[in-house]
């Protein structure tokens, strides 16, 4: 168990968190690939990201492991790569995947879709009053 622990500490300190209150910057700039990793399902259910990519979570990993064959593939691509899902697990697991076979520049939503939904009603409801 202890190993586990070591790795997951290890990868916090080499995947780079945008926070949720960075992401509508991310989402204006324009200048990150967003690749939302929950399932189709998800997103209809909780709600899109702006100019997200989805790419669920198995697909990505396919996709990493085969993008020397697939040069039209999108994670061939210069970055950065943001990767985002519900609550930034799984997100994460596809940013290490992609870090330890090469992918440049990747990123994770820290906290997901939700802790991004749950600031902008915070904003929204600050609004009102």
């Amino acid at each position: 168990m202890e190993d586990k622990k070591s790795k997951v500490h290890y990868s916090n300190e080499i995947i780079e968190q945008i926070t949720s209150a960075q992401l509508d910057e991310v989402i204006a700039k324009g200048e990150f690939t967003i690749i939302d990793v929950r399932p189709p399902q998800g997103i209809e259910s909780q709600g899109e990201i702006p100019t997200a990519i989805n790419i669920p979570l198995d697909e990505v990993k396919k996709q990493i492991d085969q993008r020397k064959q697939k040069p039209e593939s999108i994670l061939n691509g210069e970055g950065p790569f943001l990767f985002a899902c519900t609550g930034g697990v799984m997100s994460y697991m596809a940013a290490i995947h992609a870090q330890e076979n090469g992918v440049k520049r990747v990123y994770n939503l820290e906290g997901g879709h939700s802790a991004w939904k749950k600031l902008k009603k915070s904003q929204e409801e600050n609004q009102l009053i």
